[in-house]
Protein backbone atom coordinates (compact mmCIF):
# COMPACT_ATOMS: atom_id res chain seq x y z
CA UNK A 1 0.00 0.00 0.00
CA UNK A 2 0.90 3.36 -0.57
CA UNK A 3 2.75 5.75 2.04
CA UNK A 4 -0.13 8.08 3.61
CA UNK A 5 0.21 11.78 3.85
CA UNK A 6 -1.42 13.07 6.55
CA UNK A 7 -1.44 16.93 5.70
CA UNK A 8 -0.43 19.45 2.31
CA UNK A 9 1.52 22.36 3.17
CA UNK A 10 -0.82 25.28 4.09
CA UNK A 11 0.00 28.82 5.39
CA UNK A 12 -1.28 29.40 8.68
CA UNK A 13 -2.30 33.36 9.84
CA UNK A 14 -2.69 33.21 13.01
CA UNK A 15 -4.87 30.96 15.31
CA UNK A 16 -8.26 31.42 12.65
CA UNK A 17 -6.99 30.95 9.29
CA UNK A 18 -4.82 28.56 7.68
CA UNK A 19 -5.49 28.44 3.87
CA UNK A 20 -3.54 25.81 1.06
CA UNK A 21 -0.66 27.90 -0.81
CA UNK A 22 -2.20 27.89 -4.26
CA UNK A 23 -5.97 26.24 -3.82
CA UNK A 24 -7.37 28.67 -1.38
CA UNK A 25 -5.99 31.89 -3.81
CA UNK A 26 -6.78 30.37 -7.13
CA UNK A 27 -10.48 29.80 -6.09
CA UNK A 28 -10.77 32.65 -4.41
CA UNK A 29 -9.90 35.03 -7.32
CA UNK A 30 -12.04 33.17 -9.62
CA UNK A 31 -14.80 33.20 -7.28
CA UNK A 32 -14.25 37.06 -7.05
CA UNK A 33 -13.63 37.37 -11.03
CA UNK A 34 -17.18 35.39 -11.19
CA UNK A 35 -19.38 37.52 -9.06
CA UNK A 36 -17.36 41.30 -10.66
CA UNK A 37 -18.46 39.70 -14.01
CA UNK A 38 -21.88 39.50 -12.98
CA UNK A 39 -22.53 42.85 -11.91
CA UNK A 40 -19.88 44.76 -14.66
CA UNK A 41 -21.45 43.01 -17.58
CA UNK A 42 -24.91 43.86 -18.93
CA UNK A 43 -27.54 41.43 -17.38
CA UNK A 44 -28.89 40.44 -20.66
CA UNK A 45 -25.32 39.99 -22.50
CA UNK A 46 -24.36 37.94 -19.54
CA UNK A 47 -27.79 35.88 -18.98
CA UNK A 48 -27.61 35.11 -23.07
CA UNK A 49 -24.09 33.93 -22.65
CA UNK A 50 -25.24 32.07 -19.61
CA UNK A 51 -28.03 30.09 -21.52
CA UNK A 52 -26.17 29.37 -24.68
CA UNK A 53 -23.21 27.41 -22.71
CA UNK A 54 -25.69 25.59 -20.65
CA UNK A 55 -27.88 24.53 -23.82
CA UNK A 56 -24.46 23.68 -25.52
CA UNK A 57 -23.36 21.69 -22.45
CA UNK A 58 -27.06 19.77 -22.75
CA UNK A 59 -26.87 18.92 -26.44
CA UNK A 60 -23.30 17.80 -26.21
CA UNK A 61 -23.01 16.17 -23.21
CA UNK A 62 -26.64 15.63 -21.89
CA UNK A 63 -25.28 11.73 -22.60
CA UNK A 64 -22.28 11.78 -20.12
CA UNK A 65 -24.50 13.04 -17.74
CA UNK A 66 -27.25 10.01 -17.74
CA UNK A 67 -24.58 7.20 -18.38
CA UNK A 68 -22.71 8.83 -15.41
CA UNK A 69 -25.47 8.55 -13.28
CA UNK A 70 -26.75 5.57 -13.98
CA UNK A 71 -23.48 4.12 -13.43
CA UNK A 72 -22.59 5.65 -9.90
CA UNK A 73 -25.69 4.10 -8.54
CA UNK A 74 -24.86 0.64 -10.42
CA UNK A 75 -21.40 0.86 -8.49
CA UNK A 76 -23.42 1.87 -5.28
CA UNK A 77 -25.00 -0.86 -5.22
CA UNK A 78 -21.97 -3.16 -6.09
CA UNK A 79 -19.63 -1.66 -3.18
CA UNK A 80 -22.95 -2.63 -0.99
CA UNK A 81 -23.15 -6.11 -2.23
CA UNK A 82 -20.19 -6.77 -2.85
CA UNK A 83 -16.74 -8.12 -0.82
CA UNK A 84 -15.85 -4.67 0.29
CA UNK A 85 -18.68 -3.92 1.98
CA UNK A 86 -17.87 -5.08 5.72
CA UNK A 87 -14.56 -2.35 5.40
CA UNK A 88 -14.86 0.45 7.78
CA UNK A 89 -14.14 4.04 6.83
CA UNK A 90 -11.95 4.16 9.80
CA UNK A 91 -9.73 1.97 12.08
CA UNK A 92 -11.17 -1.49 12.03
CA UNK A 93 -12.72 -1.22 15.52
CA UNK A 94 -13.69 2.10 15.63
CA UNK A 95 -17.26 3.69 15.72
CA UNK A 96 -19.60 6.02 14.79
CA UNK A 97 -19.02 9.53 15.90
CA UNK A 98 -22.88 10.45 15.61
CA UNK A 99 -25.96 8.20 16.40
CA UNK A 100 -28.04 7.21 13.82
CA UNK A 101 -30.90 10.11 13.92
CA UNK A 102 -28.27 12.76 14.14
CA UNK A 103 -26.60 11.71 11.18
CA UNK A 104 -29.49 11.30 9.06
CA UNK A 105 -30.64 15.09 10.00
CA UNK A 106 -27.44 15.93 8.89
CA UNK A 107 -26.87 14.38 5.63
CA UNK A 108 -30.68 15.06 4.51
CA UNK A 109 -30.78 18.75 5.43
CA UNK A 110 -27.21 19.32 3.83
CA UNK A 111 -28.75 17.00 1.09
CA UNK A 112 -31.65 18.32 -0.91
CA UNK A 113 -33.56 19.87 1.16
CA UNK A 114 -34.65 23.71 -0.03
CA UNK A 115 -34.76 21.67 -3.77
CA UNK A 116 -37.16 19.18 -2.20
CA UNK A 117 -39.81 22.21 -0.35
CA UNK A 118 -39.25 24.37 -4.24
CA UNK A 119 -39.95 21.38 -6.45
CA UNK A 120 -42.14 19.03 -4.68
CA UNK A 121 -45.45 20.74 -5.49
CA UNK A 122 -44.07 22.69 -8.72
CA UNK A 123 -42.48 19.53 -10.46
CA UNK A 124 -45.11 17.23 -10.64
CA UNK A 125 -47.65 20.14 -11.65
CA UNK A 126 -45.01 20.71 -14.82
CA UNK A 127 -45.33 16.96 -15.82
CA UNK A 128 -48.72 16.52 -15.13
CA UNK A 129 -49.41 19.56 -17.65
CA UNK A 130 -46.97 18.42 -19.93
CA UNK A 131 -46.75 14.95 -19.91
CA UNK A 132 -42.57 13.57 -20.48
CA UNK A 133 -42.69 12.42 -24.19
CA UNK A 134 -41.88 8.53 -25.14
CA UNK A 135 -43.77 6.71 -22.36
CA UNK A 136 -45.84 3.78 -23.37
CA UNK A 137 -49.43 3.13 -21.93
CA UNK A 138 -50.14 2.63 -19.09
CA UNK A 139 -49.59 5.43 -16.42
CA UNK A 140 -51.81 7.91 -16.63
CA UNK A 141 -51.15 11.82 -16.27
CA UNK A 142 -51.44 11.94 -12.67
CA UNK A 143 -49.19 8.39 -11.96
CA UNK A 144 -46.30 9.33 -14.37
CA UNK A 145 -46.43 12.98 -13.61
CA UNK A 146 -44.82 11.36 -9.94
CA UNK A 147 -42.52 8.98 -11.40
CA UNK A 148 -40.56 11.69 -13.35
CA UNK A 149 -40.36 13.61 -10.15
CA UNK A 150 -39.49 10.84 -7.66
CA UNK A 151 -37.35 9.80 -10.07
CA UNK A 152 -34.99 13.11 -10.04
CA UNK A 153 -35.00 12.79 -6.33
CA UNK A 154 -34.69 9.56 -5.53
CA UNK A 155 -31.76 6.87 -5.62
CA UNK A 156 -29.42 8.11 -8.14
CA UNK A 157 -28.84 11.60 -6.60
CA UNK A 158 -28.25 9.55 -3.45
CA UNK A 159 -26.11 7.03 -5.03
CA UNK A 160 -23.42 9.68 -6.46
CA UNK A 161 -23.36 11.55 -2.53
CA UNK A 162 -22.98 7.61 -1.60
CA UNK A 163 -19.72 7.17 -3.71
CA UNK A 164 -18.30 10.81 -3.57
CA UNK A 165 -18.85 10.42 0.24
CA UNK A 166 -17.58 6.87 0.85
CA UNK A 167 -14.74 7.45 -0.99
CA UNK A 168 -13.41 11.02 0.54
CA UNK A 169 -14.35 8.84 4.11
CA UNK A 170 -11.95 5.92 2.95
CA UNK A 171 -8.81 7.72 1.82
CA UNK A 172 -9.91 10.19 4.69
CA UNK A 173 -10.33 8.16 7.19
CA UNK A 174 -8.89 4.80 6.24
CA UNK A 175 -6.04 5.42 4.62
CA UNK A 176 -5.14 8.75 6.23
CA UNK A 177 -4.81 10.81 3.48
CA UNK A 178 -5.89 14.42 3.46
CA UNK A 179 -9.66 14.97 3.51
CA UNK A 180 -9.54 16.07 -0.38
CA UNK A 181 -10.68 15.13 -4.02
CA UNK A 182 -6.94 15.19 -4.60
CA UNK A 183 -6.57 11.64 -2.48
CA UNK A 184 -9.32 10.44 -4.27
CA UNK A 185 -6.99 10.05 -7.54
CA UNK A 186 -3.93 8.74 -5.85
CA UNK A 187 -4.71 4.84 -6.98
CA UNK A 188 -4.65 6.49 -10.75
CA UNK A 189 -2.15 9.97 -10.76
CA UNK A 190 0.17 8.75 -8.16
CA UNK A 191 1.98 11.37 -6.07
CA UNK A 192 1.57 14.00 -8.72
CA UNK A 193 -1.93 14.61 -6.86
CA UNK A 194 0.39 15.81 -4.30
CA UNK A 195 1.34 19.07 -6.88
CA UNK A 196 -0.16 21.18 -9.54
CA UNK A 197 -2.47 18.57 -11.15
CA UNK A 198 -3.81 17.91 -7.32
CA UNK A 199 -4.35 21.72 -7.25
CA UNK A 200 -6.42 22.02 -10.47
CA UNK A 201 -8.54 18.88 -8.58
CA UNK A 202 -9.24 20.61 -5.70
CA UNK A 203 -9.72 23.98 -7.55
CA UNK A 204 -12.25 22.91 -9.83
CA UNK A 205 -13.95 20.64 -6.58
CA UNK A 206 -14.28 24.35 -5.25
CA UNK A 207 -15.88 26.25 -7.93
CA UNK A 208 -18.37 22.94 -8.77
CA UNK A 209 -19.59 23.13 -5.09
CA UNK A 210 -19.86 26.88 -5.12
CA UNK A 211 -22.49 26.69 -7.97
CA UNK A 212 -24.27 24.02 -6.92
CA UNK A 213 -24.76 25.55 -3.10
CA UNK A 214 -25.41 29.70 -5.09
CA UNK A 215 -27.88 27.87 -7.02
CA UNK A 216 -29.84 26.40 -3.91
CA UNK A 217 -29.07 29.21 -2.00
CA UNK A 218 -30.60 31.58 -4.47
CA UNK A 219 -34.04 29.35 -4.95
CA UNK A 220 -34.27 29.40 -1.54
CA UNK A 221 -33.94 33.44 -0.98
CA UNK A 222 -37.12 33.03 -3.53
CA UNK A 223 -39.02 31.30 -2.05
CA UNK A 224 -38.24 33.19 1.90
CA UNK A 225 -38.93 35.70 -0.23
CA UNK A 226 -42.68 34.54 -1.58
CA UNK A 227 -43.47 32.96 2.26
CA UNK A 228 -42.40 36.55 3.71
CA UNK A 229 -44.68 38.41 1.24
CA UNK A 230 -47.79 35.80 2.13
CA UNK A 231 -47.41 35.85 5.55
CA UNK A 232 -46.43 39.76 6.06
CA UNK A 233 -47.04 41.48 2.51
CA UNK A 234 -43.26 42.19 1.96
CA UNK A 235 -42.67 42.85 -1.89
CA UNK A 236 -41.15 40.50 -4.12
CA UNK A 237 -37.92 41.38 -6.19
CA UNK A 238 -34.75 40.80 -6.79
CA UNK A 239 -33.18 43.29 -4.36
CA UNK A 240 -35.44 41.78 -1.39
CA UNK A 241 -34.26 38.02 -2.11
CA UNK A 242 -30.36 39.91 -2.26
CA UNK A 243 -30.92 40.99 0.74
CA UNK A 244 -32.46 37.74 2.27
CA UNK A 245 -29.49 36.23 1.63
CA UNK A 246 -27.06 38.68 3.28
CA UNK A 247 -29.37 38.15 6.25
CA UNK A 248 -29.61 34.40 6.06
CA UNK A 249 -25.87 34.26 5.41
CA UNK A 250 -24.99 36.13 8.49
CA UNK A 251 -27.05 33.76 10.17
CA UNK A 252 -25.12 30.64 9.09
CA UNK A 253 -21.81 32.64 10.21
CA UNK A 254 -23.38 32.04 13.24
CA UNK A 255 -23.69 28.67 12.78
CA UNK A 256 -19.89 28.97 12.33
CA UNK A 257 -18.56 29.69 14.92
CA UNK A 258 -20.90 27.40 16.84
CA UNK A 259 -19.21 24.36 15.16
CA UNK A 260 -20.29 20.91 13.91
CA UNK A 261 -21.83 19.64 17.15
CA UNK A 262 -23.59 22.56 18.30
CA UNK A 263 -24.16 24.12 15.10
CA UNK A 264 -25.20 22.13 11.86
CA UNK A 265 -25.89 19.45 14.18
CA UNK A 266 -28.82 20.49 16.28
CA UNK A 267 -30.01 23.04 13.04
CA UNK A 268 -30.12 19.96 11.28
CA UNK A 269 -31.97 18.05 13.50
CA UNK A 270 -34.66 21.41 14.53
CA UNK A 271 -34.86 21.22 10.59
CA UNK A 272 -36.25 17.75 10.39
CA UNK A 273 -38.57 18.21 13.58
CA UNK A 274 -39.93 21.09 11.35
CA UNK A 275 -40.57 19.26 8.16
CA UNK A 276 -41.73 16.17 9.72
CA UNK A 277 -44.29 18.60 10.79
CA UNK A 278 -44.81 20.26 7.75
CA UNK A 279 -45.45 17.11 5.98
CA UNK A 280 -47.89 16.01 8.69
CA UNK A 281 -49.99 18.57 8.32
CA UNK A 282 -50.38 18.16 4.86
CA UNK A 283 -50.60 14.93 5.18
CA UNK A 284 -53.58 15.35 7.28
CA UNK A 285 -54.84 18.27 4.97
CA UNK A 286 -55.06 15.82 2.02
CA UNK A 287 -56.50 12.32 4.05
CA UNK A 288 -54.25 9.82 5.82
CA UNK A 289 -55.85 6.69 3.73
CA UNK A 290 -55.08 8.95 0.13
CA UNK A 291 -51.75 9.19 1.36
CA UNK A 292 -50.92 6.12 2.18
CA UNK A 293 -52.44 4.20 -0.66
CA UNK A 294 -50.61 6.93 -3.19
CA UNK A 295 -47.42 6.11 -1.44
CA UNK A 296 -47.70 2.70 -2.39
CA UNK A 297 -48.63 3.22 -6.35
CA UNK A 298 -46.07 6.16 -6.65
CA UNK A 299 -43.23 3.84 -5.66
CA UNK A 300 -44.59 1.55 -7.77
CA UNK A 301 -44.61 3.73 -10.95
CA UNK A 302 -41.15 5.16 -9.99
CA UNK A 303 -39.44 1.40 -10.09
CA UNK A 304 -41.56 1.03 -13.64
CA UNK A 305 -40.04 4.11 -14.93
CA UNK A 306 -36.66 3.68 -13.25
CA UNK A 307 -35.07 1.39 -15.75
CA UNK A 308 -36.37 2.97 -18.85
CA UNK A 309 -35.31 6.64 -17.73
CA UNK A 310 -31.98 5.74 -16.43
CA UNK A 311 -30.62 4.84 -19.67
CA UNK A 312 -32.70 7.96 -21.77
CA UNK A 313 -30.91 10.52 -23.68
CA UNK A 314 -33.36 11.58 -26.44
CA UNK A 315 -31.36 10.36 -28.98
CA UNK A 316 -34.00 9.22 -31.53
CA UNK A 317 -36.63 11.67 -31.23
CA UNK A 318 -36.05 16.01 -30.69
CA UNK A 319 -39.09 15.95 -28.21
CA UNK A 320 -37.54 13.76 -26.04
CA UNK A 321 -34.00 14.63 -25.86
CA UNK A 322 -35.77 18.39 -25.48
CA UNK A 323 -37.40 17.24 -22.59
CA UNK A 324 -34.06 15.03 -20.81
CA UNK A 325 -32.07 18.30 -21.27
CA UNK A 326 -34.84 20.79 -19.84
CA UNK A 327 -35.09 18.60 -16.97
CA UNK A 328 -32.74 15.69 -16.11
CA UNK A 329 -29.63 16.29 -17.69
CA UNK A 330 -30.45 19.97 -15.20
CA UNK A 331 -31.17 17.91 -12.20
CA UNK A 332 -28.00 15.42 -12.64
CA UNK A 333 -25.84 18.46 -13.36
CA UNK A 334 -26.92 19.80 -10.57
CA UNK A 335 -26.66 17.03 -8.21
CA UNK A 336 -22.97 16.54 -9.60
CA UNK A 337 -22.25 20.43 -8.81
CA UNK A 338 -23.54 19.66 -5.23
CA UNK A 339 -21.54 15.96 -4.61
CA UNK A 340 -18.19 17.92 -3.51
CA UNK A 341 -19.91 19.90 -0.82
CA UNK A 342 -22.49 17.10 0.11
CA UNK A 343 -19.90 13.84 -0.32
CA UNK A 344 -17.24 15.71 1.44
CA UNK A 345 -20.07 16.87 4.52
CA UNK A 346 -21.54 12.95 5.01
CA UNK A 347 -17.53 12.14 4.90
CA UNK A 348 -17.21 14.39 7.79
CA UNK A 349 -19.67 13.33 9.70
CA UNK A 350 -19.53 9.40 8.71
CA UNK A 351 -16.35 8.15 10.04
CA UNK A 352 -16.17 4.67 12.05
CA UNK A 353 -19.58 3.07 9.81
CA UNK A 354 -19.02 0.39 7.53
CA UNK A 355 -19.02 0.41 3.59
CA UNK A 356 -22.33 -1.47 3.48
CA UNK A 357 -23.78 0.42 6.44
CA UNK A 358 -22.76 3.84 4.81
CA UNK A 359 -24.56 3.43 1.13
CA UNK A 360 -27.49 1.66 2.97
CA UNK A 361 -27.80 5.04 5.32
CA UNK A 362 -27.21 6.99 2.69
CA UNK A 363 -29.23 5.78 -0.44
CA UNK A 364 -31.81 3.78 0.57
CA UNK A 365 -33.40 6.18 3.51
CA UNK A 366 -33.43 9.19 2.10
CA UNK A 367 -35.01 7.81 -1.08
CA UNK A 368 -37.56 6.42 1.22
CA UNK A 369 -38.02 9.76 2.58
CA UNK A 370 -38.20 11.31 -0.97
CA UNK A 371 -41.09 9.24 -2.09
CA UNK A 372 -42.92 10.28 1.44
CA UNK A 373 -42.40 13.87 0.79
CA UNK A 374 -43.03 13.62 -3.07
CA UNK A 375 -46.20 11.89 -2.41
CA UNK A 376 -47.15 14.59 0.43
CA UNK A 377 -46.96 17.32 -1.50
CA UNK A 378 -47.51 16.34 -5.17
CA UNK A 379 -50.09 13.93 -5.51
CA UNK A 380 -52.45 16.58 -3.05
CA UNK A 381 -51.82 18.82 -5.19
CA UNK A 382 -52.90 16.96 -8.01
CA UNK A 383 -55.85 15.34 -6.51
CA UNK A 384 -56.79 18.84 -4.97
CA UNK A 385 -57.30 19.79 -8.41
CA UNK A 386 -58.57 17.09 -9.91
CA UNK A 387 -61.41 17.03 -6.96
CA UNK A 388 -62.03 20.39 -7.03
CA UNK A 389 -62.55 20.65 -10.59
CA UNK A 390 -64.97 17.74 -10.74
CA UNK A 391 -66.90 19.86 -7.97
CA UNK A 392 -66.77 23.00 -10.27
CA UNK A 393 -67.93 20.54 -13.56
CA UNK A 394 -70.94 19.41 -10.96
CA UNK A 395 -72.80 22.32 -9.09
CA UNK A 396 -70.64 25.29 -10.34
CA UNK A 397 -68.65 26.14 -7.60
CA UNK A 398 -65.45 27.90 -6.14
CA UNK A 399 -65.66 28.71 -3.09
CA UNK A 400 -63.28 26.23 -1.60
CA UNK A 401 -60.33 27.85 -3.93
CA UNK A 402 -58.69 31.14 -3.24
CA UNK A 403 -58.68 33.58 -5.80
CA UNK A 404 -56.22 35.80 -7.79
CA UNK A 405 -55.52 38.65 -9.94
CA UNK A 406 -54.58 37.30 -13.12
CA UNK A 407 -53.22 39.26 -16.29
CA UNK A 408 -54.81 39.69 -19.52
CA UNK A 409 -53.57 38.98 -22.62
CA UNK A 410 -53.75 40.09 -26.10
CA UNK A 411 -53.49 38.23 -29.32
CA UNK A 412 -49.97 38.15 -29.53
CA UNK A 413 -49.78 36.55 -26.24
CA UNK A 414 -48.51 39.80 -24.75
CA UNK A 415 -49.87 40.98 -21.35
CA UNK A 416 -52.43 44.01 -21.59
CA UNK A 417 -51.30 47.20 -19.39
CA UNK A 418 -53.76 49.89 -18.67
CA UNK A 419 -53.18 53.55 -19.07
CA UNK A 420 -51.75 54.10 -15.95
CA UNK A 421 -49.33 51.33 -16.56
CA UNK A 422 -50.78 48.70 -14.30
CA UNK A 423 -52.05 45.14 -15.79
CA UNK A 424 -55.18 44.81 -17.64
CA UNK A 425 -56.41 41.93 -14.78
CA UNK A 426 -59.24 39.75 -13.25
CA UNK A 427 -59.70 38.01 -10.44
CA UNK A 428 -59.86 34.14 -10.86
CA UNK A 429 -60.25 31.48 -8.59
CA UNK A 430 -57.55 29.23 -9.18
CA UNK A 431 -56.21 25.53 -8.26
CA UNK A 432 -52.66 25.19 -7.24
CA UNK A 433 -51.66 23.57 -10.75
CA UNK A 434 -53.31 26.08 -12.68
CA UNK A 435 -52.13 29.04 -10.47
CA UNK A 436 -48.14 27.69 -11.76
CA UNK A 437 -49.34 28.19 -15.49
CA UNK A 438 -51.31 31.68 -14.75
CA UNK A 439 -50.05 35.38 -15.25
CA UNK A 440 -50.79 36.16 -11.67
CA UNK A 441 -50.08 39.74 -10.77
CA UNK A 442 -50.15 41.64 -7.37
CA UNK A 443 -53.87 43.17 -6.62
CA UNK A 444 -52.32 46.83 -7.49
CA UNK A 445 -51.35 45.30 -10.98
CA UNK A 446 -47.97 46.75 -10.90
CA UNK A 447 -45.98 43.79 -11.03
CA UNK A 448 -45.97 40.29 -11.97
CA UNK A 449 -46.05 37.53 -9.75
CA UNK A 450 -43.45 34.75 -9.85
CA UNK A 451 -45.55 31.24 -9.19
CA UNK A 452 -42.68 28.88 -8.91
CA UNK A 453 -41.52 29.75 -5.64
CA UNK A 454 -44.91 30.95 -4.42
CA UNK A 455 -47.43 27.60 -5.98
CA UNK A 456 -46.56 25.63 -2.22
CA UNK A 457 -48.04 28.31 -0.19
CA UNK A 458 -50.88 28.30 -2.72
CA UNK A 459 -51.62 24.43 -2.03
CA UNK A 460 -51.16 25.26 1.87
CA UNK A 461 -53.73 27.99 1.15
CA UNK A 462 -56.21 25.30 -1.03
CA UNK A 463 -55.73 22.37 1.62
CA UNK A 464 -57.15 24.08 4.56
CA UNK A 465 -60.04 26.29 5.31
CA UNK A 466 -58.91 27.84 8.07
CA UNK A 467 -56.59 30.96 7.67
CA UNK A 468 -54.86 29.59 10.92
CA UNK A 469 -53.69 26.86 10.03
CA UNK A 470 -52.51 27.98 6.29
CA UNK A 471 -50.83 30.85 8.10
CA UNK A 472 -49.18 28.22 10.25
CA UNK A 473 -48.30 25.98 7.45
CA UNK A 474 -46.51 28.70 5.68
CA UNK A 475 -44.71 29.82 8.89
CA UNK A 476 -43.28 26.36 9.23
CA UNK A 477 -42.56 26.20 5.32
CA UNK A 478 -40.59 29.50 5.36
CA UNK A 479 -38.78 29.09 8.74
CA UNK A 480 -37.99 25.28 6.96
CA UNK A 481 -36.30 26.87 3.88
CA UNK A 482 -34.61 29.48 6.23
CA UNK A 483 -33.19 26.80 8.23
CA UNK A 484 -31.75 24.87 5.28
CA UNK A 485 -30.64 28.11 4.15
CA UNK A 486 -28.59 27.97 6.80
CA UNK A 487 -27.48 24.31 7.37
CA UNK A 488 -26.23 24.50 3.62
CA UNK A 489 -24.45 27.07 3.87
CA UNK A 490 -22.57 26.39 6.89
CA UNK A 491 -22.09 23.00 6.07
CA UNK A 492 -20.87 24.20 2.32
CA UNK A 493 -18.44 26.99 4.02
CA UNK A 494 -16.70 24.11 5.95
CA UNK A 495 -16.25 21.48 3.26
CA UNK A 496 -14.99 23.79 1.03
CA UNK A 497 -12.25 25.29 3.66
CA UNK A 498 -11.47 21.53 4.32
CA UNK A 499 -10.17 21.46 0.25
CA UNK A 500 -8.82 24.84 0.87
CA UNK A 501 -6.96 24.32 3.74
CA UNK A 502 -5.27 21.21 2.52
CA UNK A 503 -7.52 18.69 3.88
CA UNK A 504 -7.95 19.95 7.53
CA UNK A 505 -11.27 18.06 8.87
CA UNK A 506 -11.28 21.06 11.33
CA UNK A 507 -10.61 23.94 9.28
CA UNK A 508 -10.47 27.32 11.18
CA UNK A 509 -13.30 29.13 11.97
CA UNK A 510 -11.57 32.94 10.14
CA UNK A 511 -11.42 31.11 6.51
CA UNK A 512 -14.96 28.87 7.35
CA UNK A 513 -16.64 32.46 7.42
CA UNK A 514 -14.57 33.84 4.49
CA UNK A 515 -16.20 30.81 2.10
CA UNK A 516 -19.97 31.31 3.64
CA UNK A 517 -19.32 34.72 2.66
CA UNK A 518 -18.51 34.11 -0.79
CA UNK A 519 -21.01 31.45 -1.08
CA UNK A 520 -23.57 34.36 -0.82
CA UNK A 521 -22.15 36.91 -2.71
CA UNK A 522 -21.82 34.04 -5.87
CA UNK A 523 -26.23 33.26 -4.99
CA UNK A 524 -26.41 36.98 -5.28
CA UNK A 525 -24.71 37.61 -8.06
CA UNK A 526 -26.02 35.43 -10.52
CA UNK A 527 -29.65 35.82 -9.22
CA UNK A 528 -28.73 39.55 -9.91
CA UNK A 529 -27.02 38.29 -13.64
CA UNK A 530 -30.53 36.25 -14.58
CA UNK A 531 -32.52 34.63 -11.43
CA UNK A 532 -32.72 30.86 -11.52
CA UNK A 533 -32.12 30.34 -15.35
CA UNK A 534 -28.42 31.81 -14.50
CA UNK A 535 -28.14 29.71 -11.15
CA UNK A 536 -29.18 26.71 -13.17
CA UNK A 537 -26.66 27.64 -16.29
CA UNK A 538 -23.86 28.11 -13.93
CA UNK A 539 -24.29 24.58 -12.02
CA UNK A 540 -24.33 22.79 -15.67
CA UNK A 541 -21.87 24.15 -16.58
CA UNK A 542 -19.75 23.49 -13.57
CA UNK A 543 -20.58 19.97 -13.40
CA UNK A 544 -18.79 18.83 -16.73
CA UNK A 545 -15.50 18.92 -15.91
CA UNK A 546 -16.06 17.53 -12.54
CA UNK A 547 -18.22 14.71 -13.55
CA UNK A 548 -14.22 13.77 -15.29
CA UNK A 549 -13.17 13.77 -12.12
CA UNK A 550 -15.92 11.84 -9.84
CA UNK A 551 -15.51 8.91 -12.69
CA UNK A 552 -11.69 8.68 -12.02
CA UNK A 553 -12.16 8.58 -8.60
CA UNK A 554 -14.39 5.35 -8.64
CA UNK A 555 -11.73 3.98 -10.55
CA UNK A 556 -9.07 4.83 -7.82
CA UNK A 557 -11.81 3.39 -5.27
CA UNK A 558 -11.58 0.25 -6.84
CA UNK A 559 -7.94 0.22 -6.81
CA UNK A 560 -7.18 0.69 -3.98
CA UNK A 561 -9.67 -1.59 -2.12
CA UNK A 562 -8.28 -3.77 -4.73
CA UNK A 563 -4.75 -3.38 -3.12
CA UNK A 564 -5.76 -3.00 0.21
CA UNK A 565 -8.00 -7.08 0.15
CA UNK A 566 -4.62 -7.72 -1.25
CA UNK A 567 -2.42 -6.66 1.39
CA UNK A 568 -4.85 -7.78 3.76
CA UNK A 569 -4.57 -11.49 1.43
CA UNK A 570 -0.58 -11.08 1.73
CA UNK A 571 -0.59 -10.11 5.41
CA UNK A 572 -2.11 -13.02 6.51
CA UNK A 573 -0.64 -15.83 3.87
CA UNK A 574 2.56 -14.72 5.48
CA UNK A 575 1.65 -14.63 9.22
CA UNK A 576 0.14 -18.42 8.23
CA UNK A 577 3.23 -19.59 7.00
CA UNK A 578 5.42 -17.63 10.49
CA UNK A 579 2.95 -19.75 12.43
CA UNK A 580 3.42 -23.41 11.02
CA UNK A 581 7.32 -22.78 10.91
CA UNK A 582 6.68 -21.57 14.70
CA UNK A 583 4.47 -24.65 15.11
CA UNK A 584 6.91 -27.41 13.07
CA UNK A 585 9.60 -26.14 15.50
CA UNK A 586 8.04 -26.79 18.47
CA UNK A 587 6.88 -30.26 17.22
CA UNK A 588 10.81 -30.74 16.12
CA UNK A 589 11.58 -29.55 19.73
CA UNK A 590 9.35 -31.71 21.23
CA UNK A 591 9.67 -35.12 19.09
CA UNK A 592 13.64 -34.27 20.26
CA UNK A 593 12.47 -34.77 23.90
CA UNK A 594 10.36 -37.75 23.47
CA UNK A 595 13.45 -39.66 22.41
CA UNK A 596 16.17 -38.53 24.71
CA UNK A 597 13.21 -39.42 26.98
Amino acid sequence: MSESVDRMPCYRLGRHFEMHPVVFPAAAVIVAGLVAMCFVVPGETLQSTLLGVRDWIGDRFGWLYVASMSGFLLFSVWLALGRYGRVRLGRDDEQPEFSSLSWFAMLFSAGMGIGLLFFSVAEPIYHFQSPPPGFADGLDASRLSMAATIFHWGLHPWALYAVVGLGLAYFGFRRQMPLSFRSLLHPILGDRVWGRTGDVIDVLSILATLMGVATSLGIGAQQVNAGLSFLFGIPSGQGTQVMLIAAITAMATVSVVLGLDAGIRRLSELNIALAAALMLLVVLGGGVVAFLSASVENFGAYLQVLPFNSFRTGAFSSESRDWVSSWTVFYWAWWISWSPFVGMFIARVSRGRTIREFIGGVVLVPTVVAVLWLTAFGTATLRQHTAIRQEVTGNGSTESLPSFWVGQFDRDGKLVRNDDGSYARKEKSLTAVEYLQAAVVTPGGQTRIDTLPTVLFVLLDELFQSQWLVKLGVGIATLCIVLFFVTSSDSASMVIDMIASGGNPDPPMGTRLFWAIAEGLVAAALLYAGGLEALQAAAITAALPFVIVLIMACCGLVVALANEAAAIKTTGKVMAEEISVKNDAAGNAAAKIRVNS
